[in-house]
Formats: C-alpha cells, sequence, structure tokens
C-alpha cells in the first residue's frame, strides 16, 4: 500500500462571520489555526481514496463538489472516491446558513481550493507504507446532552443538578477508531481519527479547531511534529462535553479543550502503540443519494414568524427562529425534497460511512450493529449540510428541545434517520467484505547487532 498525508491553512481573515450561534459573531483573534487536512490511501490494485477533515462548523455539499472536481482534475483520483467531513467545531470560518449567521462565499470558493491543495499535496507525498487500524475507548469526556425529564418531556442541556432530570435520553458512542500510517523506514505519516463528540468546547470569539486542535498536539507530541491527524466526527447529534449529571464547573473554554483532546490523544496513542500495521486492502467506494420530505411550515406559523419580526421588543433567540421559519418557508419551495449524499469508502475489512447530517447517536451505534464490516466508523457532518437528524422518539410528542425545533438547521421530518440507516446499510451490504487476515508486526524487529559495532554495544 501507499499513503499520504497532508495539511493546509484555512483560516478566514479577522472579521470573518462565525457559525454556531443564535446571534452574529466576528472573530477578533485566532488561537489556533484552521485546517483542511487529507489522507490518500492507495493499494495495490492502483486504486485511491481520500479522507479530508474539515476545521469547520459544516459543509456546503457545493463546496465539496467544488472541491472534488478539483483535486479529481488535478490528481485523478475520482471525486466520488472523496469524503470531506467537517469537524463541527463552532469556532470556524464563514462556511453556514443558520441562526444568526450566513456564509461568505468567497470564502467558501477559496475553501473549495485549499481542500483539493490538501488531496494533491496528500497524494503527491505518498510512499509505501504500512497501514493499520484499530479502535480505542475513551468514557469520561462526551455526554448525551438531552435527558427525560419529570413531567415526561425531553429537554436539551436542561442543567447541571436539575432535580427534574430523571435519566439521559439517549446514548454516547465512546468507541475512538484509529487509521494510521507508517513509512517502510518506520517514521510515523499520520492517523485518521474518528470519535463522536460536538466540538463546542472553545466558545470566545477566536477562530479555533476546538479540541481536535489538542487531540492533534497530543499525538505529533509523541510521534512527531510532521505526523498529520485527520479527525472526523461521529455521530453526534446529540452528544457533548457538558455532563449534565455532575456538578462541577461548566465544561467551556480553553482548559476543557485541552483536557478533552489530551485525553483523546492519549487512546489514539495507545491504540497506535498496540498497532500491528501491514495492508488493508482493497479499497473500495460506493456512493448513493436519497431524498428526504422538509416538514413544511404551516401557514399559521408562517403569519406569527413574519408577525414577530415586525414586532419591537422580541428576544434574540425567538427573534432568530422567526427568521428561520421564514427562510425555510422559501427554501422549501425551492427544494421539496432534500438530497442526501450518502458515501462508504472501505480499507480492507473497515469503512467509513458518512452521512451529511448532525446525526443522533442512536442512528451511529444502529449502523455499527448492522454493517457487515467487521470495524464501522460512522461520520457525519460529511458532503454537505442537511442539518439535524434526531430519533422518532426524540420528535415524537414527549420529544422536544433544541435539535428537534423547525428551522434551517432542523427541517427534516421523524422518518430521515431510519431512512439513512437503512440505505446506509443497503450500501454496505453491496460493497465486498474480505476475510480478516493476520497483518505482520510493523517495523519488523531488527537482527540482535543491527547497527551495533562492537560487544560493548550489546
Amino acid at each position: 500500500m501507499q499513503a499520504g498525508f497532508a495539511a493546509v491553512d484555512i483560516t478566514p481573515p479577522l472579521g470573518a462571520e462565525m457559525p454556531g450561534s443564535f446571534n452574529k459573531r466576528h472573530a477578533t483573534g485566532v488561537h489556533d489555526p484552521l485546517h483542511a487536512k487529507a489522507a490518500v490511501f492507495e493499494d495495490s490494485a492502483g486504486t485511491r481514496v481520500a479522507l479530508v477533515g474539515v476545521d469547520c462548523l459544516s459543509l456546503k455539499h457545493s463546496t465539496v463538489e467544488k472541491a472534488r472536481a478539483l483535486a479529481e482534475e488535478w490528481t485523478g483520483i475520482p471525486g466520488d472516491h472523496i469524503l470531506c467531513a467537517a469537524s463541527h467545531t463552532h469556532s470556524g470560518g464563514p462556511t453556514a446558513d443558520c441562526l444568526g449567521s450566513e456564509s461568505d462565499p468567497a470564502y467558501l470558493d477559496w475553501l473549495s481550493r485549499q481542500i483539493a491543495s490538501a488531496v494533491a499535496l496528500a497524494n503527491a507525498k505518498r510512499v509505501e507504507a504500512r497501514v493499520g487500524l484499530g479502535v480505542g475507548r475513551e468514557e469520561t469526556v462526551a455526554f448525551n446532552r438531552r435527558f427525560k425529564m419529570r413531567d415526561g418531556r425531553q429537554a436539551t442541556h436542561p442543567g447541571k443538578g436539575n432535580p427534574d432530570i430523571v435519566e439521559p435520553a439517549g446514548p454516547t458512542d465512546p468507541a475512538v477508531g484509529v487509521v494510521g500510517a507508517w513509512a517502510e523506514d518506520g517514521r510515523f505519516l499520520g492517523c485518521v481519527v474518528n470519535f463522536s463528540c460536538h466540538c463546542t468546547v472553545m466558545g470566545g470569539t477566536a477562530f479555533s479547531a476546538d479540541y481536535p486542535y489538542y487531540l492533534d498536539e497530543a499525538v505529533r507530541a509523541v510521534w512527531g511534529r510532521e505526523a498529520v491527524s485527520v479527525f472526523t466526527n461521529g455521530a453526534c447529534g446529540d452528544v457533548t462535553q457538558v455532563d449534565n449529571l455532575t456538578p462541577r464547573e461548566r465544561e467551556f473554554g480553553e482548559k476543557w479543550a485541552r483536557r478533552i483532546g489530551y485525553i483523546l490523544g492519549a487512546e489514539v496513542t495507545k491504540v497506535l502503540v498496540a498497532m500491528e500495521p501491514g495492508e488493508l486492502e482493497p479499497l473500495t467506494a460506493r456512493q448513493t443519494v436519497i431524498h428526504l420530505q422538509p416538514r413544511p411550515v404551516s401557514p399559521e406559523r408562517l403569519a406569527e414568524a413574519k408577525r414577530l419580526l415586525e414586532a419591537g421588543e422580541v428576544p434574540d433567540r425567538e427573534r432568530a427562529y422567526a427568521r428561520e421559519l421564514v427562510l425555510l418557508d422559501e427554501l422549501n419551495r425551492r427544494e421539496p425534497q432534500v438530497p442526501c449524499e450518502i458515501q462508504a469508502l472501505a480499507l480492507g475489512d473497515a469503512v467509513f460511512i458518512s452521512d451529511p447530517a448532525e446525526f443522533f447517536c442512536q442512528f451511529g451505534l444502529d449502523l455499527k450493529a448492522g454493517s457487515p464490516f467487521p470495524h464501522t466508523f460512522v461520520v457525519s457532518l460529511a458532503n454537505g449540510m442537511i442539518g439535524y437528524v434526531p430519533t422518532p422518539e426524540a420528535m415524537g410528542p414527549h420529544g422536544g428541545g433544541y435539535e428537534t425545533r423547525l428551522a434551517r438547521s432542523s427541517k427534516l421530518g421523524p422518518e430521515a434517520g431510519p431512512r439513512i440507516v437503512e440505505a446506509s446499510l443497503q450500501l454496505l451490504r453491496e460493497m465486498p467484505v474480505p476475510p480478516p487476515k493476520s497483518v505482520p508486526a510493523f517495523p519488523p524487529e531488527p537482527p540482535w547487532d543491527a547497527g551495533l559495532s562492537g560487544p560493548e554495544n550489546v
């Protein structure tokens, strides 16, 4: 096999919008630079695939398609063999149209070129490599943020120590998936990491990759400063860093981003140390598009939203949602069905399966349980953005909470999640699953006297 890794800066200029809040935010500083990081793999048959992790809240499908077209032109890697995943940092650049934020077309065009550049550079840096995979476990940094309450409803972030909390309304996924690559001389090239948790830790008005920045710092501190870690977020739609059941301080800011990133980085290193790399072959790619039905905005709700926007004293959050209803009604007229791309990239008996959504964690676990592959890594917020996809229970009569409230960021019906899961499993069933095979340890053990020149060194 061959593998190559590269990172390209995508930090916008100061003053650019930072999406992810109800109100507009404009960047006043840079805590750490934002990147598009790419990993390119090639098998012995010449098939190449690329995985790209992008430090941003979300990606438009049009941005991904431009990046794929450029990367294919520059490298020959087919566009449908390239997976682009947003990390979901809430301290990124202007890539999203939601709530108080609007995307910047000029930045999106540049971002497409930078993503393609990352793929092209990683492709150019390909060397003969040993590639392996492993799965770690980290249960102390991510928590479901939705809870069943005593009154029978479900609530998002009801508050630490709230006496009305009964139990979490959904699971977490503690799996830390890792694909690592070493050059034949033993040099560590980089890794692809998959973990499920919102990147909502840093806050403020300085650009930041959030906790994946510290994850990358921890990996490079052990494995070399030239190493590249490509982060992909899992089914994290209802999973965050806030532990509402523990009466400690709220888990926000640099201190907590460092803590979470270093803990995850340590787990990645643990997995890499135990890994026995070899050949992850064959490489295969599949893609499908399904169409989902958006929820309509009723005439009554639309009229009330317009009334609120014309009123004077209206809380910012309610004004933001009223604006969302008006814009969603216009969007539904232009796009009566929502296209949803599902992509699968397989490296031997491991597969990355993507969705363009803030996928609830239970769906990710369902996908892993039903997958024919021994190792399945769910990549959410990939190749586009169609909003939150909650479970039918979360959207039912006893549901509720922020993730289900009608807006451009949550516009699909309760059937969307099960349909994505079934379409994903159908795609995986159509792919060849090679039998598990033992792989040689790497780097190989040297002779007892390799590089030594006398009995005093024995």
